[in-house]
């Protein structure tokens, strides 16, 4: 007989609640058409974020009927708004879907979203189907609009988009809030008078803040907002940023508030910066809320653990201590009798002196720096047994909230004897450190590899030569750490080092642009069974001497003004051409040059200025030459050019004819304006029995007789040529 009434009062409920729901998203809905910019949406839609809310607060069975009262509840309102009838369907059916999307996506991927240890999750899934569901909503809705009346598009996608994002993330956490906390939202009991006075406080300076236009005051909101989260925690949260959102909207769209100082803004910017302000407020107070919550309930589960903890502790073998600020081991577990030999009372108060006098103000550092930053750290040190000797403790401890209700913070730690362990590591660094101590301070890169060509040790030397560091070398093969190209080059020399010989060659290197040169020795390491176990690589840097033996080899070949071959690489080019001419029978040629009235120029100007134009004249003949032409500077201003591949005379005069073409342009030298000329004697000649010393008399000859034409001209002497011993040319 009593279950009736249960049932009925069973089946009112469950046509109440969704009419409920539909009830808070009609007036949602009309609050926000209440604050639309004539000819675009609204400020903020608080709709689908209360929808959104109260759907991932609630269980799924109920999801149908609350979606289905939300959609009524929305129709209604914009038809008793005047709106068109495809203004309704669509905002309406979109701004609906929006809210089951985002929920959808909440509950499928987080599950229950009031959880604390849950927030960074839901923050990330909320987000992400925020702005996928509002730009889905968005595009329905402007499609539909502009389908029909031709409104741009962009614009009210835009508007849409951004009413919709600020509304879900506002509103749907503030629902969220307010549905978890129930009863607890009013208040704490012994708190709600100053519940409401900071309320009104709060109401106060946002009243203050926007019922003018003269200064930008915004600042202001904060202080009491933060301040209510920090007392009043998720309370707070939601009647402040509520009261922010009445007291901002209302003031703004009735010609009030700071976003009217911006000049030349549009109301539609002014909304926007509104909606900022809006989110940027819960986004402030929010976290704030869920820290300190969060703070609360590890607390509670600290002490909850404690006894837990206490059996564990009590019965393991390691070293478990609780450490207050001021030295006080608050608990020592029994494990510390068998480690230290001392009693558990002994340990009790600070005992410093029980720490060996070397590890005493690092330890001390230590703990002190974990009580100023909390988290976790690591120590290690030597503590006095009860017979003298000293014993390696490692311990790992973490800062955690005291049991007590000071608001202070202790460490606790659990720590185990490494004694044999340190000294073990004591003497393979010892030993590491004489062996880096060696290969640092060579002066070649060493290093060792293993069977699997895994780079196992590198020297100081080898890291700041290649620019690498221990983590792009150590534990990597060598064909990662030199690639393909360089692998391939020393393969063949690997293959022998690991056969069992030693090996030592010479390779190129390119790091950053310069080209080095190193000697490297792979010499096998040999194990006791006589086979090889790995290699020891040493390579020593010789791109100095390379480069020394190249300055060498350019100071004795080539000219330092002009950077021409001089006349002792000439006389070796010359025999060698000379040595392909008599072979391959065909004709060579010389060039002798001279500059006209060059003294005039070094007396009447000085040598540097003569320098410059012998640089200028320089490269003004290498541009007429051809590849394989050969130019060299004899001394002063005398210069030469070997032409081997030269069938006739031709070629030759042709090369003339270009140098002294290109002097026709004055040379430009510290400000003086110079018309240089030269002189050229050309030696053709198809005699096997040529000699460098017989083109340069014939040369020379030629170059006279230009000289005696009134030089700027050539002249050609051709050797055994009895009809014509003598072609002119001139500029």
């Amino acid at each position: 007989m009593k279950a009736a009434p249960a049932d009925a009062v069973g089946r009112i409920a469950s046509i109440a609640k969704p009419i409920g729901v539909g009830a808070v998203v009609a007036l949602s809905c009309w609050v926000s058409i209440l604050t639309r910019i004539p000819g675009s949406l609204s400020t903020l839609w608080i709709a689908s974020g209360v929808l959104t809310g109260v759907l991932v607060t609630s269980p799924r069975g109920t999801w149908r009927a609350y979606v289905l009262a939300g959609l009524a509840g929305n129709l209604i309102v914009r038809f008793l708004t005047g709106d068109a009838w495809y203004l309704i369907l669509g905002r309406g059916i979109a701004s609906t879907l929006d809210a089951l999307l985002v929920a959808a996506a909440l509950v499928h991927t987080v599950g229950d979203v009031t959880q604390p240890a849950q927030v960074k999750r839901v923050a990330r899934v909320a987000v992400t189907s925020t702005i996928g569901a509002c730009a889905l909503s968005g595009a329905i809705a402007t499609a539909a609009q502009t389908s029909f009346d031709g409104a741009p598009f962009a614009p009210m996608f835009v508007a849409w988009f951004v009413s919709h994002s600020f509304g879900m993330v506002i509103f749907a956490t503030l629902t969220v809030t307010a549905r978890a906390q129930g009863v607890r939202l009013l208040g704490r009991p012994g708190h709600r008078i100053a519940l409401v006075l900071w309320m009104v406080l709060t109401a106060l300076t946002c009243f203050v803040v926007f019922a003018q236009s003269r200064y930008p005051l915004l600042f202001l909101v904060y202080p009491p907002l933060l301040f209510g989260a920090f007392a009043h925690r998720f309370s707070g949260v939601v009647f402040g940023v509520t009261l922010a959102t009445v007291c901002a909207v209302t003031e703004t769209l009735t010609g009030h508030g700071p976003f009217l100082l911006i000049p030349n803004a549009s109301p539609t910017e002014r909304i926007l910066l509104l909606q900022v302000f809006i989110a940027s407020t819960c986004m402030l107070v929010l976290p704030v809320a869920i820290a300190l919550t969060e703070r609360g309930f590890l607390a509670r589960s600290l002490r909850e653990s404690e006894h837990r903890y206490r059996t564990l502790a009590d019965y393991s073998r390691d070293l478990v201590v609780r450490l207050a600020a001021d030295g006080r081991c608050l608990y020592v577990s029994p494990s510390a009798r068998d480690m230290l030999g001392w009693e558990l009372e002994e340990l009790a108060g600070p005992r410093l002196e029980l720490v060996h006098p070397d590890d005493a103000d690092s330890l001390k550092q230590a703990i002190r720096s974990l009580f100023a930053t909390g988290g976790e750290a690591t120590f290690i040190w030597r503590a006095r047994h009860r017979l003298g000797y000293y014993v390696w403790i490692e311990a790992q401890a973490r800062l955690v909230p005291s049991l007590q209700t000071d608001g202070t913070a202790e460490i606790i730690y659990s720590g185990r004897d490494v004694t044999h362990r340190v000294e073990a590591e004591h003497a393979l660094a010892e030993n590491q450190r004489r062996l880096h101590a060696i290969t640092d301070n060579l002066p070649a890169f060493v290093l060792h590899v293993d069977l699997d060509e895994i780079y196992t040790f590198a020297n100081a030397p080898t890291y700041s030569g290649m620019g690498f560091g221990p983590a792009q070398i150590i534990g990597r093969t060598i064909r990662e750490v030199v690639g393909e190209k360089i692998y391939a080059e020393i393969k063949p020399q690997l293959d022998r080092a690991f056969a069992g010989e030693t090996v030592s060659f010479e390779i190129e290197r390119d790091f950053g642009g310069q080209l080095c040169y190193y000697q490297s020795t792979y010499v096998p390491e040999v194990d006791p069974d006589g086979k090889v176990a790995g290699l020891y690589v040493m390579s020593s840097d010789i791109s100095q001497l390379k480069r020394t033996e190249r300055e060498l080899s350019l100071l004795a070949r080539y000219d330092g003004l002009t950077g021409l071959a001089n006349r002792f690489h000439f006389n070796e080019s010359a025999e060698v051409a000379l040595a392909r001419h008599r072979r391959s029978d065909r004709p060579i040629a010389l060039l002798y040059m001279d500059i006209d009235y060059f003294k005039d120029i070094n007396d009447s100007l000085g040598h540097a200025i003569g320098d410059r134009v012998l640089e200028e004249f320089a490269q003004r003949l290498k541009g007429c030459l051809r590849v394989s032409d050969f130019a060299a500077r004899l001394g002063g201003d005398e210069f030469v050019v070997i032409v081997e591949d030269a069938d006739s005379p031709e070629a030759p005069e042709a090369i003339a004819r270009k140098t002294i073409a290109a002097l026709s342009p004055p040379m430009l030298i510290d400000g003086h304006e110079l018309r240089v000329t030269v002189s050229i004697g050309i030696a053709f000649c198809r005699d096997q029995v040529a000699s460098r010393d017989k083109l340069l008399r014939m040369a020379d000859v030629a170059l006279y007789e230009s000289k005696a034409a009134g030089r700027n001209a050539y002249r050609t002497t051709i050797a055994e040529d009895p009809d014509r011993n003598a072609r002119t040319g001139a500029a």
